[in-house]
Parts: structure tokens; sequence; C-alpha cells
């Protein structure tokens, strides 16, 4: 069953902590059919619906923005140094594709982590830090990076949502079935 558009255009749009816009545009737009819209200075939207007199007032509250990052610094060699918005842990960010609101639009890029020197190769890993991460964009230098992206724009994880119901719960076995496994089961182990 596929999702509705409206949720669907909602889940894609980029909007991390602090650089909600475009999520927000997205709401902005379906609710002008419905409904008086206008925002503030920290781009809260509202969306009014007149009720009729002497009607009661309600109010529905929720928000637009997500987990993702936000760029801090563009090296020389175009990778880009980010911190969290939001509880990610860095296992968790490693090898995942972002996209980055960038100057001219959507940029894509993937997290990948700093290169381990030959003795931390060697040994145990290190445990994996924020600060040992990066994005990569593609691009060749960091004069190429500073032409797509600038520090404070914002991103986040590239990925569709899920356009189908959650599955269903697996069956489960009969207890003579399972009892049957077992028994077959201890008969090996006692014939090792």
């Amino acid at each position: 069953m596929a999702i509705p558009k409206l949720l669907h255009e909602l889940l894609t749009a980029v909007g991390p902590s602090g650089h909600e816009s475009p999520a927000a545009a997205v709401w902005r737009a379906v609710a002008t059919d419905f409904s008086e819209v206008t925002s503030d200075t920290l781009g809260t939207s509202f969306a009014r619906v007149r009720a009729g007199k002497g009607a009661p007032t309600l109010a529905i509250v929720g928000h637009i923005d997500e987990i993702g990052v936000a760029i801090v610094h563009i090296g020389d060699d175009g990778l880009l140094a980010f911190s969290a918005l939001g509880g990610y842990e860095p296992e968790q960010m490693a090898g995942q594709r972002v996209l980055i609101a960038g100057r001219e639009g959507i940029v894509m890029g993937v997290v990948g982590r700093r290169r381990l020197s030959r003795e931390e190769r060697r040994g145990d890993r290190p445990k994996l830090e924020h600060t040992d991460l990066h994005i990569d964009i593609g691009a060749k230098d960091g004069e190429e990076a500073a032409r797509l992206v600038r520090p404070g724009d914002g991103g986040v994880w590239e990925g569709e949502p899920p356009m189908s119901s959650p599955s269903p719960r697996r069956r489960r076995r009969p207890a003579s079935t399972v009892r049957a496994r077992l028994r077959s089961h201890s008969i090996r182990r006692s014939r090792l």
C-alpha cells in the first residue's frame, strides 16, 4: 500500500533541525488549499481555518524538523566537516548517504571516516568518534566544494520512506514441529 503523496513529500523534503524551510514550504503549499497560512520570523508555519461563530478553538501542533547534519567546515581537500543535529551515534552515520540543502539546491554526499594509521589498523580499532567522520560530495578540492555548500548548510539522510505496511507477523510453528526439531537436535548432539 503506497503512502499518500503529501506524506511522501513531507517525509522526503530536506528539513533538519534549524533548516526546516523546504519541509515547511511543502506544508504551507498544501495548507493554502484549506486555510489562511502565515509564518513568523523563525519560520514557524500557521494554518488558520476559520470556524463558525461560537465554535470552539482547536489547535493542532507538531514539529516538522528531522535529525540530520550541519556543515561546519570545508577542507582544502573538498571534504566537509559536520556536526550531528540530533542523537546519532558515529557508527550509525558511517557509510550513510546524505542530502545537503546547498547554495544551488540539493547536493548529494556520503559520510566517510578518516583513514586509519598503520598502527591503528594493526591493533584494535579505536572507538569511532563524530570527529573521525566527514562528508564527501565528490568535490576535487575545497574551492569546488565551496561553490556547492557553505558552513551552516543543513542536510538529512537520503532514503525513501517505507512504501508498504509492516510485514505480517511470522507464523508460529506448531508445538509438535518445535518439539520434533528439539528432539532431533538432542539426538544429533548425543551422537557426537
